[in-house]
């Protein structure tokens, strides 16, 4: 990485909160700077997540009443909402090529994994834990899942696709949000391991070579995700902010000096990268 060096191109999308107080998507071109308002809704729409084609978004919406996955197209227009009427559902993700959105819900009386197959709006339970289990990422060959448990404390775990065989990554607690490489091969997450207030964290897919990817003990850094070419990670942090609103701030997969995208306390959250939409 050269110093000084920064992605010239690029998407990413966000939610912030407007005037009103609610929260809304948001796309930033990193080539001209451009913001960009997606949604308009007179509820708060969140967590959003491009498709791996680029040419739709999953998000979570109230704008029914209660808490449902919704999709729209990358542009903003045509959303339709995916899960029932008046059961929770959040943090959805994209499974293999784009054709199931992964989410969690509360739907079995506790918080759970879900699959929702978009050609037939079919939908699967993942995960059948007394603990919760939430905050899916999904791997970029879709055999995969990674998310976060609160078993005496949150940590990281992987299961197969279908649900089966989960095992734990992290054990000592305080670890959160995963999301995975485009390679497959780390795993980008959230940990208060080494300042007790969150930063940047990536691990191999099995869970060894953890290394701490930001250093602002600070500020609580938050809410990573990966680039498409896998050479940086952008996330959302309060460094340089007084009353602790967040930014968006971009920082070398390897660690390095982070730059920050949006205004200190812009309250810009849970960022992701969308990829180039032709595929590259």
């Amino acid at each position: 990485m050269v110093p000084g060096e920064r992605p010239k191109q690029g998407v990413i999308l966000f939610q912030s909160r407007v005037d009103d107080g609610l929260w809304q998507i948001f796309s930033l071109d990193l080539a001209s700077g451009a913001r960009t308002r997606l949604t308009r809704s007179p509820a708060d729409d969140v967590t959003p997540s491009a498709s791996p084609d680029g040419a739709w978004i999953a998000f979570q919406s109230t704008r029914s009443g209660f808490a449902a996955v919704w999709r729209m197209h990358a542009d903003g227009t045509g959303a339709e909402r995916l899960t029932g009427a008046g059961i929770d559902c959040f943090d959805p993700c994209w499974g293999k090529g784009g054709s199931s959105i992964i989410y969690g819900s509360n739907r079995s009386g506790r918080e759970n994994i879900f699959a929702l197959e978009l050609a037939t709006r079919r939908e699967r339970q993942l995960t059948d834990s007394f603990w919760r289990s939430i905050l899916p990422s999904v791997s970029p060959d879709g055999t995969r899942i990674v998310f976060a448990r609160g078993k005496l404390g949150w940590d990281i775990y992987r299961m197969n696709a279908d649900g089966s065989q989960v095992r734990v990554l992290t054990t000592k607690g305080g670890n959160c949000r995963p999301d995975w490489s485009p390679d497959g091969k780390r795993i980008a997450y959230v940990s208060d391991v080494a300042d007790g207030m969150g930063d940047v964290w990536t691990m191999d897919a099995d869970g060894n070579n953890k290394m701490r990817v930001t250093h602002g003990d600070d500020s609580y850094d938050y809410n990573p995700a990966w680039s498409p070419d896998g050479r940086w990670i952008v996330y959302e942090t309060t460094r340089g902010s007084k009353n602790n609103p967040w930014s968006l701030a971009i920082i070398p997969a390897m660690g390095g000096a982070p730059i920050i995208l949006t205004p200190p306390g812009a309250d810009d959250r849970m960022p992701d990268w969308a990829p180039e939409k032709d595929g590259r």
